[in-house]
Order: C-alpha cells, then sequence, then structure tokens
C-alpha cells in the first residue's frame, strides 16, 4: 500500500478503502513498539508522517525531512499489531525487492532515515562508526553535507538500479548500490544488536510476546521429506540411510536425517524401533505429527516465562529466517532429551533449546517440555552440550 500525504492514490480496480485510510490516518491511537529505538525514530518523523495504521507494508510519501524532497517513509507491523519498522523505501521495484535480503533491507531503510532525521548528524556519524556501521561514496568517506543534500543520499538512494549484497567470512557485510554513475556502499557488522538496534532484554521480550502466541498459516501438519542431494545420501546400516547435514560447531550438533527406503523412494524413519533417529527428525523436519510443546523461556535478568503452544507453531516461528540443528544427549529409561539450536540467517546469534519428552509422548504426538535461551552469542557450545539440564547456565549478555 502507498499513501501520499494529501491524497491516496489506489492501484487495484474498484474503489479502495479511501474513507477508511483516511479515518486511521486521523485517528488519535499511537502505536505500540519492542523497542526505545524505534519509538524515538518514529516520533523524529514529522507529525503528519506518523502512520498509526496497523498494515503489513505502507509507504508514506513524507515531505518536511529534507529541503525539497518528498521521502517515502515505509512502515510494517507485526500479527499484533505491532510497529515493527519504520524505513526510508529506497528499492521501488518489487521485482528487485523479491530478490534481496530483507532483513537487510530493512536495516538500511531504517538506518538512512536514522540520518535524514539525527538532530545532531554529527554525533550519529561518530555512533555509527563506533558500532562499526559504514557509509561509502564511491569507496570514499562522504562529507557531512552529503547525507542531508538534495543532491546527495536522499537524491541517490531513489536512483538504485542495481544491488549487490555480500556476507564476508559470516562476520561483516558489504552492501554496493549502483545509484546511476555512482557507488554508494554501506559496511557492517553481522551483529544481531546492531541489525535489530534492539538490545537483548528487547530482543527477549519480542520472541517471547510473538512466539507465545504465533500461529502456522497452516493449522493442519503435512508431510514433509526434506529434499537431499543422493550424493549427500549414506547408508547408515543394513536397513537405513543418513543424509549427511552440516554440523554446527561440534560434530554432534548437525542436521543429518534419517531415511528408509519404500521401494524406490525415500521416507523418513518414524518408528519405535528407531528412537533416536526418529527424534532428530522430528525436530528437524516439518512433520504430520503435531506436539505441544510447554515452554519454559529464560529471559534477560533472569526472568522465567511459561507459556504452551503446538509444534506446527513453534517450528514455523524459526522456519524463515534461521537455520536448523540438533544433537541427542540422553536416553535414560522412557526419556529422551536433546539440543536444538536455531542460528540466525543474518547474525551471529542463535537461540538455544533444551528439549525433553517422553518416548511414549514421541510416538503418541503428546507433549514435549523446550527449556529456551533466546539472543546468546555462538560460543561454547562444546561446554553447553552434553550437561545435564539442571546444569545448564546460559549468561545473559
Amino acid at each position: 500500500m502507498r499513501i501520499k500525504m494529501g491524497k491516496i492514490k489506489a492501484k487495484k480496480k474498484g474503489l479502495v478503502t479511501v474513507i477508511l485510510l483516511a479515518q486511521a490516518l486521523l485517528s488519535y491511537s499511537q502505536p505500540s513498539f519492542y523497542s526505545q529505538s524505534l519509538r524515538t525514530l518514529f516520533y523524529s518523523l514529522p507529525v503528519a508522517c506518523q502512520l498509526n495504521v496497523p498494515s503489513a507494508d505502507t509507504v508514506v510519501f513524507c515531505s518536511g525531512i529534507t529541503p525539497e524532497k518528498v521521502i517515502p517513509v515505509v512502515f510494517g507491523w507485526d500479527e499484533y499489531e505491532m510497529l515493527t519498522h519504520v524505513g526510508y523505501r529506497f528499492i521501488n521495484d518489487s521485482e528487485m525487492l523479491q530478490t534481496v535480503n530483507p532483513s537487510i533491507i530493512r536495516f538500511l531503510e531504517r538506518e538512512t532515515l536514522s540520518l535524514l532525521t539525527a538532530g545532531n548528524i554529527e554525533q550519529k556519524i561518530t555512533m555509527n562508526r563506533n558500532n562499526r556501521f559504514y557509509v561509502l561514496l564511491n569507496g570514499n568517506t562522504p562529507q557531512t553535507g552529503f547525507y542531508r543534500s538534495s543532491t546527495g543520499m536522499p537524491h541517490l538512494l531513489q536512483q538504485v538500479n542495481g544491488i549487490n549484497i555480500k556476507l564476508e567470512d559470516g562476520k561483516r557485510y558489504s552492501v554496493d548500490m549502483n545509484c546511476g554513475t555512482q557507488t554508494l556502499s554501506f559496511v557492517f557488522v553481522a551483529d544481531a544488536e546492531l541489525l535489530t538496534d534492539m538490545d537483548k532484554k528487547e530482543r527477549d521480550n519480542r520472541i517471547a510476546a510473538q512466539l507465545s502466541g504465533h500461529q502456522s498459516k497452516s493449522q493442519t501438519p503435512l508431510p514433509h521429506v526434506p529434499a537431499c542431494n543422493e550424493s549427500l545420501m549414506q547408508v547408515y546400516n543394513d536397513s537405513a540411510f543418513v543424509c549427511k547435514g552440516s554440523k554446527f560447531i561440534i560434530p554432534q550438533i548437525n542436521n543429518d536425517m534419517y531415511y528408509r527406503k519404500n521401494g524406490s523412494a525415500f521416507q523418513l524413519i518414524f518408528s519405535n524401533n528407531w528412537i533416536t533417529e526418529t527424534f532428530s527428525n522430528i525436530m528437524l523436519s516439518s512433520s504430520e505429527r503435531n506436539y505441544i510443546v510447554q515452554v519454559t523461556q529464560r529471559m534477560y535478568g533472569g526472568e522465567i516465562l511459561r507459556y504452551e503452544l503446538k509444534s506446527i507453531d513453534f517450528f514455523d516461528y524459526f522456519s524463515d529466517a534461521y537455520d536448523r540443528y540438533f544433537g541427542i544427549e540422553t536416553v535414560e529409561r522412557d526419556t529422551l532429551t536433546g539440543t536444538l539450536i536455531f542460528t540466525d540467517k543474518n547474525a551471529s546469534s542463535i537461540h538455544l533449546a533444551f528439549v525433553s519428552i517422553s518416548i511414549w509422548d514421541l510416538f503418541n504426538e503428546g507433549a514435549m517440555q523446550i527449556q529456551l535461551d533466546t539472543n546468546i552469542p555462538q560460543h561454547n557450545i562444546e561446554t553447553i552440550f552434553g550437561r545435564s539440564k539442571k546444569e545448564k547456565t546460559i549468561i545473559n549478555q
């Protein structure tokens, strides 16, 4: 949806809800935020540009931010009507927008808008450098006046006709934008706090709020066998195969999947003759089985939250922006335990879940218990893995 202040522009046929949108724009309701920094950015905009209407992706063409320029400002809300994004919309080509990493684009949209609205631009630039975020023009550091000049950054960002995003060694991003005859570049670290502009407490609270009420778009679990390149499929024993995946730091935590052959087709193992293999498959694949997940989330500052949801909803929440790894820890009497790790695809941060389930529950879609530590650094996995539940201690940072 695109809105120009003073005029609502509808692209689709028929009368779009112009009156409702106009009324919403005049509403006195105020948006809710997960972070203080996003709240500050929102209220740094001219009042006429402060959109309060919950919508997935809305662009307001706003004046009063830079001289002689109308700025396209994008707003985004989540499914709970919390405002999660405000930024400078610099990619107008919908096809180009679909080919780039949305998390990185949202980060740059927010940061470029922050540069345009900062009360003290020099202080903002210094803070960016301290956070290891740099802006380059044709490979060189631009003058301070470049950021708000009508022929500087705001102008170039509306000339973007190509973009190249590189993640170097998993630690640093380099983004080059072709802007006519010039190249505008952004270099920054792959750090979760920088990319979200949220501290650990805010990120923990956001996950708790979103995950506890999350619902998958499909509420009917569907059987799914992850694709496996035949070159990765290895004989596991006389009647089973393993699709070798990748490890996470240590070999015991990986995303290997276990199969049996049915005619010419491979099927994921789900059998009480293969208990640990079944456990691994359930943790790593989309399954037609739907468990009750009882979550104990350990938050920043020692706060403990407990909530319950279905496994289809739990795994769906982490399906897009994370890679998944799992390792069996113990098989004692009738109970299985394991370490499940979700790694952020965009930043060096993980969510760690210590999973416990009885064998009966595993094969009867019962309840599993998950102790969840969110937003922790990727280190000390060797000391975390293999400890009992009582011994696990994650340091909040």
